[in-house]
C-alpha cells in the first residue's frame, strides 16, 4: 500500500506538470454560384448593370458566396471560438475539456448529409508508460491506472497506424509521413520526446471510397523512471469527390481558431497558483497566450488562391479595413462590394458604379 501511494503522489506531481504542457501546446498548436460563366467583358449580354447607374457605367458581373461560415462559441467556458462552414453541424460534446484538472479541446463537426466532416481532440488519449513500480503493484502494460492506459511511448506515426488498424472496417493506407515542422522547437525541459506524422488513407475502398487525412502530435514527460505520454489527433474525411472541397473549407475553418484572451490569462493564472510558480509575470503568461493553434497538414502549404481557383474555381477576396473575408467564384479581375454586400466582379479597374461608394477587395495570393 506504501508503494501505491508513492505512485499516487508522483501522479499527482506529473499531472498538475501535463496540465500546463497541454495549455502551452492548445495555445501553440488549431453554395453554387449563379454565374458559371468565367468571361467577363462589355460585350458579355449576361452581365448586370448596377442599379442607380447610366448606361455608359462599365459592365459588372454580380457574383454569390460560394461558400460562407458561422462562429462557433465553446459552449462551457467561452474559452474559444472557431469559424464552421455553413450549414455544418457541430456535436453536442465539442467544446473546453478537462480529463483530468487542466483544460483540453474537444470539436467534431459534419456537413448535413454526414459525408463531410473533421475532428480535433487535445488530448486524444493520455497514458502512463510501463515501470517496475507499475509492475510490481499489478499494473502491467495493457492495463490501466487511474484511467490511463499502461503503455510504452509510440511515436507518431507508429500511433496512427496502430488506430488504423484497430477500425472494425476494411480499410487502405495511402502514405504516412513524418511532420517535423509541428514539432515544438521551444520545449519545455519536462518533455522528453516528441514526434508528429500525417497519414492519409481510404476506408470502404471500392466504388464510394471515403478519403480521411489525420495527423498525430505526440509528447512525453518522463523523470526519475515516471512517464506520462499525450497524443493530440487533428482530421478530415469526405468522399473522395468531395475530398478537394472538404480539405479547403476544414483548413480555412482551423485558421480561425482563436482562444479567448480573458480566458486563457485566467487558466494559466490558475495553473500557476496550483504549480506555485510565482515569478511568472504577466508579459510571460501574455506571450503564451498570443501564440495561435495552427495545424500545418502537408496539403496546407499548397492551399493558396492559386491553388484554390485551379481546383475548386474558389476565389477568396477580404476587405483590407476590415479584414472581412468572402468566398466567391473565381473569374474576374477585380472585385468590388456594394452598400448592400452584394459583391460584383470587372476586368477593369474601375469603380462598375461610381455614383455609389462601392469598395474595391483585395484578392488573397499566396
Amino acid at each position: 500500500m506504501k508503494k501505491g501511494a508513492k505512485i499516487s503522489k508522483k501522479l499527482k506531481v506529473f499531472l498538475i506538470a501535463l496540465g500546463i504542457i497541454t495549455l502551452i501546446i492548445v495555445l501553440a498548436l488549431i453554395g453554387n454560384s449563379n454565374l458559371k460563366d468565367n468571361s467577363i467583358n462589355d460585350n458579355n449580354e449576361n452581365a448586370i448593370i448596377p442599379p442607380n447607374t447610366t448606361s455608359n457605367i462599365k459592365k459588372a458581373v454580380l457574383y454569390e458566396e460560394k461558400y460562407t461560415f458561422y462562429k462557433f462559441t465553446d459552449p462551457n467556458e467561452n474559452a474559444f471560438t472557431i469559424q464552421i462552414p455553413k450549414e455544418w453541424t457541430v456535436s453536442e460534446d465539442s467544446g473546453l475539456i478537462r480529463p483530468y484538472i487542466d483544460a483540453g479541446i474537444k470539436l467534431m463537426a459534419m456537413s448535413p448529409d454526414k459525408n463531410q466532416q473533421f475532428i480535433f481532440l487535445s488530448p486524444y488519449a493520455i497514458y502512463v508508460t510501463p515501470n517496475d513500480l507499475l509492475t510490481f503493484s499489478g499494473f502491467d502494460e495493457g492495463s490501466y491506472y487511474n484511467s490511463m492506459l499502461v503503455k510504452k511511448y509510440t511515436k507518431a506515426d507508429d500511433f496512427l497506424r496502430e488506430i488504423i488498424q484497430q477500425l472494425n472496417i476494411e480499410t487502405e493506407i495511402i502514405e504516412v509521413i513524418e511532420r517535423p515542422d509541428l514539432i515544438n522547437k521551444n520545449v519545455t525541459p519536462l518533455i522528453t520526446a516528441q514526434s508528429a506524422a500525417e497519414i492519409t488513407y481510404i476506408s470502404n475502398p471500392g466504388k464510394n471510397p471515403t478519403i480521411n487525412k489525420f495527423i498525430a502530435y505526440n509528447y512525453l514527460i518522463d523523470s526519475s523512471g515516471m512517464g506520462i505520454w499525450v497524443a493530440s489527433v487533428f482530421g478530415y474525411s469526405s468522399p473522395e469527390s468531395l475530398f478537394n472541397e472538404t480539405e479547403y473549407l476544414v483548413l480555412k475553418s482551423a485558421e480561425t481558431f482563436k482562444v479567448d484572451s480573458a480566458w486563457a490569462i485566467r487558466e494559466a493564472q490558475e495553473v500557476n497558483k496550483r504549480l506555485g510558480i510565482i515569478s511568472s509575470t504577466q508579459n510571460s503568461i501574455s506571450e503564451t497566450i498570443s501564440s495561435s493553434f495552427e495545424y500545418k497538414s502537408e496539403s496546407q502549404e499548397r492551399m493558396t488562391n492559386e491553388w484554390s481557383k485551379a481546383i475548386l474555381g474558389v476565389e477568396e477576396v477580404y476587405n483590407s479595413e476590415t479584414g472581412d473575408t468572402r468566398f466567391v467564384d473565381s473569374g474576374a479581375e477585380y472585385y468590388w462590394q456594394d452598400n448592400q454586400g452584394r459583391i460584383w466582379g470587372t476586368n477593369t479597374d474601375e469603380n462598375p458604379s461610381p455614383q455609389e461608394d462601392m469598395t474595391k477587395l483585395e484578392i488573397k495570393r499566396g
